[in-house]
């Protein structure tokens, strides 16, 4: 992924996309904001009171990058445990 863009549909109607296909929406009103994650179908649905709080959560999703300092081992854990 390149990158993601925030579209704005309508009051309470936001969706996070790629190029490709949308990766998130956010649904809801003042004080109940929920997000949900499109990638994973079955993912648990994550209340917030604000919009902000919301693509803070999606941000911090999106834009995690894994850094290991230099001299450092990587600690690796094998896939069917995430």
């Amino acid at each position: 992924m390149q990158g993601f863009s925030v579209i704005y549909r309508n009051y309470g109607h936001w969706d996070i996309c790629d190029s490709r296909e949308r990766l998130f929406r956010i649904r809801g009103g003042p004080g109940k904001h929920v997000v949900l994650d499109e990638r994973q179908r079955d993912a648990p649905k994550k209340e917030f009171k604000t919009v902000n709080a919301c693509m803070s959560c999606i941000c911090d999703e999106l834009m995690f990058e894994l850094i290991v300092a230099e001299g450092q081992t990587p600690h690796k854990i094998a896939s069917w445990n995430m």
